[in-house]
C-alpha cells in the first residue's frame, strides 16, 4: 500500500523540479543531478512522480526543454520525444 507522502517532500520534489528548469539553460549538468536527487527522494519516500515524468529523459536524467535537448513529434494518436543526448524515445498515446 502507497503510503502518503509528507508536505515537506513534495515541496522538496517541486522545489528540485524549479531549479532544475533554471539551470537546464546554463548549466545541464547541474539540472540532471537535481533531477537525480528528486528522482532518489520519490523512490526513497514511495512517492510518484506522475506530474513530473514528461519533464525528463529517464535514461539519462536530463531536463527536456524543446528544440534545445529534445525532439517532439505527433503522428497517428502518439506524441514521441526524442532525447538529443542520448537517443531515447518517449512515446505517449494522445486521446
Amino acid at each position: 500500500m502507497r503510503k502518503i507522502p509528507d508536505k515537506k517532500v513534495i515541496e522538496e520534489i517541486n522545489e528540485l523540479f524549479v531549479k532544475a528548469r533554471k539551470e537546464s539553460a546554463t548549466r545541464p549538468l547541474a539540472a540532471r543531478r537535481y533531477i537525480v536527487l528528486a528522482r532518489k527522494i520519490a523512490k526513497r519516500n514511495n512517492f510518484s512522480l506522475k506530474n513530473y515524468r514528461r519533464l525528463f529523459c529517464h535514461k539519462c536524467n536530463s531536463y527536456f526543454v524543446p528544440g534545445r535537448n529534445c525532439k517532439i513529434r505527433i503522428s497517428k494518436g502518439k506524441k514521441s520525444i526524442k532525447c538529443l543526448e542520448c537517443g531515447n524515445y518517449m512515446r505517449i498515446k494522445i486521446f
